[in-house]
């Protein structure tokens, strides 16, 4: 058994319950559609051919599992960018998950780090230091503008998957941004999901 798997699998037990019947986070009656919007572009330097996919996960006492998901399409990396246009209050709790063409069969989703531990908001990351960390979050604290880029670095390499090593991804933000818990494993700086990041603090 793959044990990275078993222990990414219990940083994400709490989420899996969660999600098991989870409703999208589309506007109902009681839910006004949010118009404020934010355009997040996000410089992804030589990794064309890469999707990128938003997705926002939080607690919710008033939705019927606890929790409220939204994601949103993936979209391609092209000429390294690629840019999102979302409500401005799904930038808090915002999680970014990445599908690079060279991952083999990981389990997961490689997920980027937005701040890895130790980490202050406006530290650049080097890809050593990075591949040197075990805990982060993939939790964005949003922001309030119209419009914001975050350099993002992807890179492959050699990760336990499945049934053997393949190759996979490291992701994170290439200046550690504001960020919002949980901190969860992150083996050799790679982050990865098998279920909905939910960000914030679980009410009690």
């Amino acid at each position: 058994m793959n044990t990275n798997l078993l222990r990414l699998g219990a940083a994400t037990a709490v989420a899996a319950t969660a999600l098991a019947a989870a409703p999208t986070g589309s506007a109902t009656a009681d839910q006004p559609r949010e118009r404020r919007t934010t355009t997040i572009t996000f410089e992804v330097p030589d990794c064309d051919g890469c999707t990128l996919q938003l997705q926002n996960g939080r607690w919710d006492e008033d939705a019927r599992w606890g929790v409220r998901v939204w994601t949103g399409k993936e979209k391609e990396v092209q000429d390294g960018t690629v840019r999102f246009t979302v409500p401005t209050r799904r930038t808090h709790g915002l999680s970014v998950l990445v599908r690079a063409p060279w991952e083999g069969h990981t389990g997961y989703v490689t997920t980027v780090a937005m701040r890895y531990a130790r980490q202050q908001a406006g530290d650049v990351v080097g890809f050593r230091e990075a591949r040197h960390t075990r805990n982060a979050s993939a939790c964005w604290a949003g922001t309030g503008a119209g419009k914001v880029t975050i350099p993002v670095t992807v890179r492959k390499v050699r990760v336990d998957g499945v049934h053997e090593r393949v190759d996979g991804s490291i992701a994170y933000a290439t200046t550690t941004q504001e960020w919002i818990d949980p901190m969860r494993a992150a083996w050799d700086g790679v982050l990865g999901s098998q279920d909905a990041n939910i960000c914030g603090d679980r009410p009690s």
